[in-house]
Parts: structure tokens; sequence; C-alpha cells
């Protein structure tokens, strides 16, 4: 086997960006600080939703130890796409690793924790802000004032 294909993004997600070449960083050294050789990464389409990039990853792992994302959360937001994605990836016998939560998965059972991790940030895209808490919990609530 080769080593570590890296996963990095062109485009936003979960309203964050970091440029190519920081994400390459940071997957340089996950691979480096877990004793991992690095593969050049490969860079998803910038189209919304567009995960051609990642399932040609998955689809030709036999020539790779793994993948490396830069971040968990350039995974599909669609939960069923995601589990598909996962279970392709153990099918192949490879594992999946996120650099910057320093995570990773080499079966499915691990797989739970992940979601779970995943769930909860996109359940706090959802979450009403301090000033809109306010006025559902007071009505009469100005912004200049302390509510009772």
């Amino acid at each position: 086997m080769a080593g570590f294909r890296g996963y990095i993004s062109s485009r936003k997600f979960f309203g964050e960006r970091a440029p190519q070449h920081v994400q390459n960083i940071i997957i340089r050294d996950y691979c480096r600080r877990n004793d991992m050789q690095f593969l050049l990464s490969s860079t998803e389409y910038a189209m919304e939703d567009c995960f051609i990039t990642l399932e040609n990853l998955i689809n030709d792992s036999s020539e790779i130890d793994g993948i490396v994302c830069y971040s968990l959360f350039q995974l599909p937001q669609v939960q069923t796409i995601r589990q598909q994605a996962f279970q392709n990836i153990f099918d192949r016998g490879r594992s999946i690793h996120f650099a910057v939560e320093a995570l990773s998965a080499k079966r499915l059972c691990e797989v739970d924790r992940l979601e779970d991790i995943f769930l909860v940030k996109q359940s706090i895209g959802k979450t009403l802000s301090c000033e809109e808490l306010n006025q559902v919990l007071w009505p009469d609530y100005e912004s200049d004032k302390t509510p009772i």
C-alpha cells in the first residue's frame, strides 16, 4: 500500500473556509504526528453538494491505505450519503481520518461518535440567537434593556 491520500475542499463547509494550502499543511502535520505516509491531496469540486472527488477516492482506494480529510465537516450533510461513504471505505478495508478534529474510524462501529459530533454541529446552526431567544421568552424585550 502507498499511504494516505489527503482530501481537501475548494468551497465552504458549514460556513467555514480554509485556504487549500492551509488544509494541506494541517493534513501533512496530522500524518506526520501519526506516522502515516502522506500522499498529495485530492481537491473536491467547488459546486455545492458535489462529492465526486470523494467518491473517486473511495472507489480507487485499493491503491491507498486510507483517506485523511481536512475536516469531518467536509462530508455530505445528508446522513444516509455519509453512512454509505463510510460503509464503502470500510468494505474496502480502508480507514478515514479527520485532521482538524484528530479523529479517525476503521470500522463501522466507530462511526457513531463521528455522527454524534456531526449532528451536534448541524444542530448548532439551527439554534436561536440570544436576541431571538429573548424575543421568544419576553415578547416586549428590547435589546438595550435587560429582561426581568
